[in-house]
């Protein structure tokens, strides 16, 4: 399980090396692992880091780069909560990666009114979870948390 906490968090992390997708490599993500892999864990890690170059090349533009890799940290981060499951996620990565899917969209300005600069997905997510906290039954936010899972791999049915 370590191995695998460690594999994620550079698959999240290690985009965040570069300004644009053009020059991540598989080593890249391989070098910034804590844990020495075994071999069947080691290849595994290579096909997943593989996915992950090919979406970084996909969205090489800097302002798409950086779209990316929030996504990729709030995939992350709902992985560790239980919420998206891994072989959703590498479906995900998959699909993004070979262009079968896009990155979600959002006009957050036309959605939640004037913002701080640079707001994104993430923002928009803890956005949403805040107003569920405070009322669990809004149904504003329940439809766009929905809304927002089923973009990044999410699956809500279950």
């Amino acid at each position: 399980m370590r191995d695998l906490e460690d594999i994620i968090r550079m698959l999240a992390h290690a985009p965040l090396l570069y300004d644009d997708g053009q020059h991540i490599q598989v080593q890249d993500y391989l070098e910034g692992l804590e844990v020495e892999l075994k071999k069947d864990n080691r290849r595994a890690a290579i096909e997943l880091y593989e996915l992950g170059v090919k979406a970084c090349r996909r969205f090489a533009d800097p302002l798409a780069y950086e779209q990316l890799q929030d996504v990729l940290g709030l995939q992350a981060e709902l992985w560790q909560q239980e919420v998206l499951k891994l072989h959703d996620w590498m479906s995900w990565l998959k699909q993004i990666s070979e262009g079968q899917r896009a990155l979600p969209v959002y006009d957050f300005a036309a959605i939640l009114g004037e913002l701080p600069e640079g707001y994104m997905i993430h923002d928009f997510h803890d956005e949403l979870q805040y107003r569920l906290q405070r009322d669990a039954g809004d149904a504003w936010a329940n439809q766009e948390r929905d809304r927002l899972y089923t973009a990044l791999g999410v699956n809500i049915n279950v």
